[in-house]
Formats: C-alpha cells, structure tokens, sequence
C-alpha cells in the first residue's frame, strides 16, 4: 500500500498532502497549511494545503481542457476505469478505513464498510449507464404538424462538476459524485472536506491510477472560507454537486452563478409515533436513527413528535434501549457506535443548545454530559419549536421529544420547518401512515423505519433548505448530463 499511494504526502512524521493538478500531484505555493485533527485524542494526523486563486484557477482550466476528449471517450473505456476504481477501494478498505477512522473519529467499522459500499455504489452506476439514453420524437406527434422534422434528444456531459464532499461520509458522497460525473463524461474538480481531506487524497490517488487521461479529475484543498467564493463562482464550472449544511449550500448556491446545482443539504428529521405503533421496534429506530455515528448523519432522528399517553410509554424504552445498546470510547475499539463528535467547537455548540434547551423548560431525560468532544447520548422531553435543538439541525448525539395535542399539529410543526430531507411514521396502520405521507412536505418519509439514506439506487432528495435536484443510482447520473436536442429536418 506504502508504494502505492507513496507520491501523495512529503512522509514526515506529520505528513503534509498535496493536491493533485493538471495531471501532477504538487504541494501549493500558498506556504498555507491546515492542521488535521483527529477528534479522538486531539492529536495532529497531517496537514493539508490552502490552494491559491492561480491553482484553482489552472485546475478548473485543465478539467475544461480534458472534458471534450474525455467526453468523446467511449462509454466502454469510462467503465473500465470505474471498474479499477471499485477494486481498488475494495482491495484496500481495510488500511484506509482506519486511516479514515483516526482522521474523523468514525467508528473503525463504520469506516471499512463506507469504502466497500462506495464500491458497491459504483458496480452500481456501471450498471445503470449502460440503459442511459435519449430518444426521436417524431414531428407529427404535436396536432397540425406534419411529418418532416425529428427531434434527436441525447444526453450529453455538462462540462466540469465540482464535487465537494462533507466530513461525515468523505468518501462514500465523494464516490457518489465523483463516478456518475465521470461516467457520463465529465471531468471534476474535486474538494474534500477540511476534516476528511487525507482520506480525500487518497481517494484521488485511487481514481488517478484508474488510468484516466490527463486534466479529467483536480483535487484541489483548503476550507471553504479559505477557497469556496473563488471554486463555486469560476465560470467554467458547470455544475456544482454539494453535501454540507443548509447554510453553506446557500452561500455557494448565491455565489454559483448560472451553474446547476445538485445539492443534499442539512435535514432536521422528525418522527412521529402514534398510539397505535410497534414500541420495540420505534424504541430501536429511534435510538440507533439518533445516535449512532453520535448523531453526526443528515438523515438522523432530530425530533419525536406524539401525545403525551404515547410518549409516557416510548421514551423510557428508549432511555433503556440506549443505556444497553449505544457505546460512547474510542471509535477504534471493537463494538463502539459513538465516538467524538467532528471538533471541539462543534462538541460547545450542541452543548450549549442543550443547556438553553433546560433553561427555557426542557426537561433532560438522559445523558447531557461531554468529555471534550465526547458527548453523552442525551434525550430531552418537553421540548418547544421555539428551542434552538429543535429548530435547527443539530449535529450531535441529542433528541428531542415534543408532545402534541394531535397528530395535525405534528404535520403542520413539520411543514413549517425550514428543513425537509426525511420524516418518518411509526404505525400499525399502513393505510394511516400513507395518509399522512402525503401531507409531510419532505424529500422522503419512512414508514415504520428511522430516516436513512439508501438503498442507493431509491431517489434520494431534500426539498426546502434540505436539497436540490435528486441523487440515486440512475437520478445521479441523469443530473450529471443534459439533454441536447438535433432537430433533423428531412423532405418528404
């Protein structure tokens, strides 16, 4: 593995990484470093460079050089690219997931098994793009027009995606931007995530040996307050495809210009539980939807909404269920599902939210307590929309149960949010659950199951501030293209 990877860092004792840039791997003349810190014990893994205006400017001018001859490529070529690229993260899950696992504080499990479904995601794509096609439309379909005129819809690449990654799944929604973009023939500039970016690096390797031609696939480095305005407004990005929160996916939306956008962005994901619901299984749903990966997932359980008769008997189930089930060390040793949240300041954030949540009335059921970035479990009742870990997305290892006088003003708590990625129903009653599906404005609602993303080939959307566009198997790959219109006109 040493050899394979060995043209990526300067192998110090603390390593720095280099970006990779029309065609070379190559430190930034910027002399601006990041320092990557692992959450687990505050120690420094590496560093990263700060790209300057110039090299982004040449990564995105050589992407733009590449697209028309990688476009032109033929689809048989790309596959076989993508082919490498799934038995290599496959061959080595292993080493990476624990480099992965020190860099973000997942869990050493979690991490092996992100590279192996990122595999599983590509076989995936390269299944579907082999039934990606456009169609004729005949002139005399429209009423009064005659025969004479063919409309030949293809799909085409857009041009340069500029991927950029989150830190919670850094290769697993950089795969799944980074395969469709370049099956379907267009080239990437890609941008990790600060936190994520040594995993990130080596996963450019991985698509660099795949054997793709000069210029189709930058790496470029550094935070997006360091680099975001000059990456997402270069005019010859074409599309920018973005996993983060809502807010940063605003400021690069109003920043983009006239690129398209396909965007999963932060999602506040209610649940509501009604009386008639199978406890133990809500009991599991809840639990593990909140709290495994210490809350750190778009699509984890946010919020439980029921009357106060159903929440009596749900919520010390979930209280026991999660003293016997949810493990808070470190994430390197076996059986773990919780470790530290990203950083520090992200740990004082959702403390914070926590502690004004009691003050204004919350009551704290359990947990509430945090070792540096280690955070407890923590299960709040009696909590109000008017509370800030109810109305924004907090990324952390906390729930919230909100009692209602009926299951209307759940809905109507739901709809009102600025957020709408997931929402999920727990009921016997399937007719009931799909009754009140069609009411909850969101990009996806569960019944009887906690939010979640997959399987990878299900549409997977945000609506509101959750999400633009609609990212799956075969919606991915439809977004990475255009249509183009021939209009042959023939005499007859």
């Amino acid at each position: 593995m040493q050899n394979f990877f060995k043209e990526i860092s300067d192998h110090k004792d603390i390593p720095t990484y280099k970006m990779f840039i029309e065609g070379k791997w190559q430190f930034s003349s910027s002399d601006r470093t990041n320092d990557i810190v692992s959450p687990i014990d505050g120690k420094i893994v590496g560093r990263v460079d700060v790209a300057t205006s110039d090299e982004i400017n040449r990564a995105v001018k050589s992407a733009k050089k590449a697209q028309e001859n990688w476009g032109n490529t033929s689809l048989n070529t790309r596959i076989t690219s993508m082919m490498l690229v799934a038995d290599y993260l496959r061959e080595y899950s292993g080493e990476l997931g624990k480099i992965l696992a020190v860099e973000i504080g997942k869990p050493a499990n979690e991490a092996i098994k992100e590279y192996v479904r990122s595999a599983e995601m590509i076989d995936a794509f390269i299944g579907e793009v082999r039934s990606l096609r456009g169609e004729e439309i005949p002139s005399d379909q429209f009423p009064g027009v005659e025969l004479g005129k063919t409309a030949i819809v293809k799909r085409v690449p857009r041009g340069v995606i500029l991927a950029i990654a989150p830190f919670n799944y850094p290769i697993n929604l950089a795969v799944s931007k980074l395969a469709p973009a370049l099956l379907t023939g267009n080239t990437v500039v890609f941008k990790p995530p600060t936190y994520g970016s040594i995993s990130g690096t080596y996963l450019t390797k991985i698509f660099v040996e795949s054997g793709l031609p000069e210029g189709v696939i930058q790496l470029i480095t550094g935070a997006g307050s360091q680099i975001g305005t000059k990456t997402t407004g270069h005019p010859d990005i074409a599309m920018v495809a973005f996993t983060g929160s809502s807010e940063a996916g605003e400021t690069i939306c109003n920043n983009s210009g006239m690129a398209d956008c396909l965007f999963e962005c932060g999602g506040n994901n209610p649940l509501i539980v009604l009386s008639d619901a199978n406890l133990d299984l809500t009991t599991e749903h809840i639990s593990k939807g909140a709290f495994s990966y210490s809350g750190q997932r778009c699509t984890g359980v946010k919020k439980i909404y029921g009357l106060r008769a159903t929440l009596d008997k749900v919520i010390p189930r979930v209280v026991e269920y999660t003293k016997a089930n949810m493990k808070l060390r470190d994430p390197m040793n076996k059986g773990i599902n919780m470790g530290p949240v990203i950083t520090e300041k992200a740990a004082h954030t959702i403390m914070r939210r926590i502690n004004d949540a009691v003050k204004q009335g919350a009551e704290l059921v359990y947990g509430g307590n945090a070792d540096g970035p280690y955070i407890e479990p923590t299960i709040l009742r009696n909590v109000t929309e008017k509370m800030e870990v109810a109305h924004m997305e907090t990324f952390g290892p906390v729930i919230s149960f909100i009692e209602v006088d009926n299951i209307d003003d759940a809905i109507e708590m739901i709809n009102d949010s600025k957020y709408g990625l997931q929402a999920s129903i727990f009921t016997e009653d399937e007719g009931t659950g799909l009754s009140l599906a069609d009411r909850i404005n969101t990009g996806t609602v569960q019944i009887n199951s906690n939010p979640q993303r997959g399987p990878d080939h299900f549409p997977f959307m945000g609506v509101k501030s959750s999400g633009i566009g609609v990212q799956g198997i075969r919606y991915s790959l439809e977004a990475m293209t255009r249509l183009k219109s021939v209009v042959l006109n023939s005499p007859h």
